[in-house]
This record gives structure tokens, C-alpha cells and sequence, in this order.
């Protein structure tokens, strides 16, 4: 159920209508929602689902006097953590933490949106030993990044916590789910396992110069899906193709823009998955699928979109290295 609030965040009231929200990394997803109605005759600050992560707040309104609707848009809160930078101390090159992961998300968050985000006085199990953070990272990126390497992920609700009271958003370090499958086998949740071997393993790749003196490097994939130099694929299993890369000015620029074009044309293994609609997957889950050779693909989930049309919710996830 769709809860309206205003900007004291206090409850308007519920609403029936089709929404499209968008959540996950940034590299992946927008975080942020859309919806179109006639329903209503001014426009909210924000809106939530109980219990969920399935929220934010509204800052786009069209509206015109031609038709009755407004369409609305705005950040998710995974979309208003993301428009924050972790930024070293004074004094220091890198942020770097230590400490209970609650205790770090509480200490961290409370500068960001001036304290918005609430962690709760719960231990998370997880003791994170000097992490240092990448250089002016976003908060959601950073933080997701930090607790993927223990295996855990963010977790993200809204909630009430007693009537009347304001609505609150909560973030909280929980250890990952491992969804497991293997090809050709009877999985809880439906995976899709794509073997393209037609691809190219063998990249000549030419920069700038005349002829015989141009600069030149051989790019390879090797067995585990790796750029490298060193040849792999040989005899029959070898498929080669050549990259002109003319202005390329130096051998490290012809090794990105090669490794760049090898990544589009190489062969490759991907996984999707379908969940049922009663398996809820959250942003930062791990996807395990074992294909025919025994090559294991583990990957985090980010990005979900969640959509209501007509009454009837729609949940779709994507993979990390996956295209949706």
C-alpha cells in the first residue's frame, strides 16, 4: 500500500496507483520512482510502503492545465544516499573505518541529509578492520562496497514507529542471502544460464604510427573471462579480429581502448534470474550458478525494479555484469 506523507513527514493517507520505482548501485540503476495520477489534487513531499525500501522523496511535478494529472518524480533513498561523497578527514588521503558496521553506518550517516538516516541500536555481527574507502566515492557505493566484502549488504526500510509519530528511514548492515542453481537443474528460483563461445579471444590491436612502425598489442581472454597478455585460446579454439585504434597516442591509451573493444566483442558466460514473486530479493543478495564445465559464476544483485500497473506488482532484478 502506497502512504503519502508531507514534509513533516506525517501521514496524508494511502493511495491506489501505478508506480515505477528503480533501485541499486549507482552504476546500475537510476534510485529513483515515477508516477503519473489523477487522483490527486496536490502533490505530496514523499511516499512510502510499509516495511519496505520502496519510497523517497518527490522533487519533479508536470502538471499542465490542458490535462488533469501531475507526473511526479523524485530519489529513492538509496537515490538520496547516492548524492553524497564519503570525503577523507582533515589532514588524511583516505577515509578509513574500524569498528561494529552499525556503529560505523551510524556514525558515517550522521552528517549525511543532517542525520535523515536512522540505524538501529542493533549489533550486526559483522567487525570491519581498517577498510578503506576509494577516494571521494558516493555514500551509497562506499558504504555497499565496504560491507559486500564481509558478505553482508544495506538494508533499507521506511517505517512509522508508533502512531502518530513521524515516518522514519532506517539503515542497517544484515549478512547477504546466496541463491544457488546450477544449469539443467530444478532451481528454487528460475536461472538462465548463456554459454556464447562466438565471440572474439584474440584482439590485434594497432595505434598510432606508419605501418610497420605502428604501435601494436595482442590482447587475450583467458579461461576465466580475464583480459590479458598472455594467449590462452590456441590452434582451433583461437578467434582473432583486429582493433584500429589510430589515435591512440600511447601504449597504455591502446591497452585501454583495446581491453575496452575485447570486453564488447569476447566470448562470455552470463546468468539471470527470474525470483518468483513470494522470494524477495534485496540489492546486494548473491546469485551462485554453477554451468555444464563446473565454471561458477557469483554475483550480487544490483538492480531491482519494482512496478505496481493495474493493481498488479511487478518485480524484476538484474546482475552485476548482466545487461537487463
Amino acid at each position: 500500500m502506497i502512504v503519502l506523507f508531507d514534509s513533516n513527514y506525517r501521514e496524508i493517507g494511502s493511495v491506489d496507483m501505478d508506480i515505477d520505482i528503480e533501485i541499486g548501485t549507482s552504476q546500475d540503476a537510476r534510485n529513483d520512482f515515477e508516477f503519473s495520477t489523477s487522483l490527486l489534487d496536490f502533490v505530496p513531499y514523499g511516499f512510502y510502503i510499509d516495511g519496505t525500501e520502496y519510497g523517497g522523496i518527490i522533487e519533479y511535478n508536470y502538471s499542465t492545465t490542458e490535462v488533469d494529472y501531475h507526473t511526479v518524480k523524485g530519489f529513492t533513498w538509496r537515490g538520496l544516499l547516492s548524492k553524497s561523497l564519503i570525503l577523507p578527514p582533515s589532514g588524511s588521503n583516505y577515509k578509513v573505518v574500524s569498528g561494529e558496521a552499525n556503529e560505523i553506518l551510524r556514525t558515517m550517516l550522521s552528517s549525511v541529509l543532517g542525520g535523515f538516516f536512522e540505524v538501529p541500536e542493533v549489533s550486526s555481527g559483522l567487525t570491519i578492520n581498517n577498510y578503506q574507502f576509494p577516494l571521494y566515492i558516493n555514500t551509497l557505493d562506499g558504504l555497499e562496497g565496504m560491507l559486500e566484502k564481509y558478505g553482508y549488504r544495506l538494508k533499507i526500510w521506511a517505517s512509522k514507529p508508533n502512531h502518530g509519530q513521524p515516518v522514519k528511514v532506517y539503515v542497517e548492515a544484515v549478512q547477504s542471502t546466496q541463491i544457488q542453481g546450477a544449469y539443467n537443474s530444478d532451481n528454487r528460483v528460475p536461472m538462465t544460464f548463456t554459454i556464447d563461445n562466438m565471440g572474439i579471444n584474440h584482439l590485434l590491436c594497432a595505434g598510432s604510427g606508419e605501418l610497420q612502425n605502428r604501435m601494436k598489442v595482442d590482447l587475450y581472454v583467458n579461461q576465466y573471462g580475464q583480459i590479458t597478455q598472455t594467449q590462452y585460446y590456441t590452434g582451433f579454439d583461437e578467434r582473432t579480429e583486429f582493433y584500429d585504434y589510430g589515435s591512440a597516442e600511447s601504449m597504455q591509451d591502446l591497452i585501454d581502448g583495446g581491453t575496452e573493444k575485447l570486453k564488447e566483442v569476447m566470448s562470455y558466460k552470463s546468468l539471470k534470474i527470474k525470483a518468483p514473486q513470494d522470494l524477495e530479493l534485496e540489492i546486494g543478495d548473491m546469485v551462485k550458478g554453477t554451468f555444464p564445465d563446473g565454471t561458477v559464476l557469483t554475483a550480487p544483485i544490483v538492480q531491482k525494479i519494482y512496478a505496481i500497473v493495474g493493481g498488479i506488482n511487478i518485480v524484476e532484478y538484474k546482475i552485476k555484469g548482466e545487461e537487463l
